[in-house]
């Protein structure tokens, strides 16, 4: 089994653009497993994430709340750094851990790479996608159309998913862009 750590941010197609390319190197991703603020903007982008993975990929997101809305200074570096430490190595004992620097704000993806390194991980991921020019509308503005829907409760099966949402977020996710992952 295979499980990608990783973090979410306000452009969360960062993990399925990794899974993809990873997959591509010959490792499929068998568990999700994301560190998400208590920020509203991110948490959307984290159930919007959740369930394209569901229907794309067959997985389950298991979500890890920070307890902050954002990095805004030392000691929530170090928590942070804590805490994604603690699930890298929970995880470690259970399966191959992959590891991504991609997503969050840029400390996350250094406080990231510091517990996967501190943890022993090899297997340290980024993303770089050639996006092109005015093709791309931002992760989160297929939600505009559908501003009154709630997307933890279409997650928890709460609420049937109107079909043109279910289309966005898996054309959000899946854009045709030429992808660069990189080993750090």
């Amino acid at each position: 089994m295979v499980t990608l750590i990783g973090v979410v941010g306000t452009s969360p197609m960062v993990i399925t653009e990794m899974m993809d390319e990873l997959k591509k190197l010959g490792i499929t991703v068998d568990k999700v497993v994301l560190l998400v603020t208590e920020s509203q903007l991110v948490r959307t982008a984290f159930y919007a994430l959740a369930l394209d993975l569901r229907w794309s990929y067959g997985i389950e997101a298991e979500k890890i709340d920070l307890p902050f809305e954002d990095i805004k200074s030392q000691q929530d570096h170090d928590e942070f750094v804590r805490i994604a430490k603690r699930v890298i190595e929970e995880e470690k004992k259970k399966d191959r851990v992959v590891v991504s620097v991609a997503g969050g704000r840029k400390t996350m993806s250094v406080g990231m790479y510091k517990a996967a390194v501190e943890s022993g991980v090899e297997e340290i991921y980024h993303v770089i996608a050639e996006e092109v020019p005015g093709t791309h509308m931002g992760p989160l503005s297929l939600l505009k159309e559908h501003a009154t829907v709630d997307l933890e409760s279409i997650y928890r099966g709460d609420v049937e998913t109107p079909e043109s949402l279910k289309t966005r977020i898996v054309e959000e996710f899946h854009r045709p862009y030429t992808v660069h992952l990189i080993k750090v």
